[in-house]
C-alpha cells in the first residue's frame, strides 16, 4: 500500500503507531485521503478487501485513522519507516502483497476504482521529534503497548513562520518539560514535515485511550505555573502562524497495524468478520440430520 501514484493507498505513520526498533532517526510517511460523501462505504468495502489481500500474503503494516471532528470523510493511512529506502521497499512488499492475492489486472482495476472515490489526496514525509516529545517511550515495546491502547488522538497542526523554528522548539521543549513533571501519561508526540509540505509544520499528537480521556487532562498553566504560561503564550503568538485541531480514531476495520500493536488490545484490532460460521455449520448440520 505504499504504491506512488495520485490515487495509491500509501500507508504510513505519522505518530510512531507501528512500532518497530528505532534507528536514531525515522521517518513517518502520511497519506490523507478525503473521501467522496456519497462513495464513502463503497470506498470502506474496497478498503477491506486490500486489507485482507495484504495481510493474507505478508504484506505491509498500516494503521487508519478517521477524522471525527474536523473536515467529515477524512482518512489517514500512516505507518513508520526507518529511512527513505524503507519507504521505497515497503511500496514493493505491499503491491506485491495485493497482486498476489487480486492478481495484477485485478489490483489496477481496484486501485483506479479507489481514485475514483477520492475527492483529494495529499502525502507528506514527517521526521518523528522525540526530543521535542513527552513521554515517548525510547523501546518499540512499550510503543507498541501505548498505541495499541490508544483508540482516540488530538491532532494539532500548528504552522511555524519562517525562521521562527528554532524559538517554537525551545518552546516545546519547556512544554515537554511540564507535562513530563506533571506524570507519565500525559502523551504529547511531535512530527516534522520533511516533505510534502513546507519544514516549518509541526505535528503535535495527543494519545488518549476514550474521549474522556482530554477531559482529565492537566492544563498547561497549571503545570507550568501562571508567570511561566503567560511568557510561553506570548512568545507562541510571536511565532505561530496558525493552529488547527481535529479529533481522529483509530479505524480497526482499516487497518493492518504490526504483531506488537494487535497483541496490545487483540480484540480491538482483529475484528471477529466470521463470528457467525459456527453457526451457519451447526444449522446445516441440523438441517441434514432432518
Amino acid at each position: 500500500m505504499a504504491r506512488r501514484t495520485p490515487w495509491a493507498i500509501p500507508l504510513f505513520l505519522l505518530l510512531g503507531i507501528c512500532c518497530t526498533a528505532q534507528a536514531q532517526e525515522s521517518y513517518l510517511d502520511e497519506y490523507v485521503v478525503h473521501v467522496k460523501p456519497e462513495k464513502r462505504s463503497a470506498y470502506d468495502a474496497l478498503i477491506k478487501k486490500l486489507v485482507a489481500a495484504n495481510r493474507d500474503h505478508s504484506g505491509d503494516n498500516w494503521v487508519a485513522l478517521e477524522t471525527v471532528y474536523g473536515e467529515g470523510d477524512t482518512i489517514r493511512f500512516v505507518s513508520t519507516r526507518s529511512s527513505y529506502a524503507e519507504t521505497e521497499k515497503a511500496s514493493g512488499v505491499f503491491m506485491g502483497a495485493v497482486e498476489k492475492a487480486l492478481g495484477h489486472p485485478g489490483t489496477e482495476n481496484l486501485l483506479e476504482t479507489l481514485a475514483s472515490y477520492t475527492a483529494d489526496s495529499n502525502s507528506m514525509l514527517l521526521r518523528r521529534r522525540p526530543d521535542l516529545s513527552a513521554n515517548f517511550p525510547s523501546d518499540s515495546a512499550a510503543q507498541a503497548k501505548v498505541v495499541g491502547n490508544t483508540r482516540w488522538i488530538r491532532l494539532i497542526r500548528i504552522v511555524v513562520r519562517i525562521g521562527q523554528g528554532p524559538r517554537f522548539e525551545e518552546l516545546a521543549k519547556q512544554v515537554k518539560a511540564a507535562e513530563e513533571k506533571a506524570g507519565p501519561n500525559t502523551r504529547s508526540w511531535i512530527s516534522q514535515s520533511a516533505a510534502g509540505e513546507r519544514a516549518s509544520v509541526y505535528y503535535v499528537a495527543e494519545l488518549q485511550s476514550s474521549l474522556a480521556g482530554f477531559d482529565g487532562a492537566p492544563v498547561l498553566s497549571q503545570m507550568m505555573g501562571k508567570d511561566a504560561y503567560q511568557d510561553l503564550l506570548k512568545t507562541a503568538s510571536e511565532v505561530i502562524q496558525t493552529e488547527d485541531v481535529t479529533l481522529n480514531r483509530f479505524a480497526p476495520e482499516l487497518s493492518n497495524p504490526p504483531a506488537d500493536t494487535v497483541n496490545a488490545a487483540p480484540d480491538f484490532w482483529r475484528l471477529k468478520t466470521a463470528a457467525s460460521k459456527p453457526a451457519a455449520a451447526s444449522q446445516s448440520q441440523t438441517t441434514a440430520k432432518k
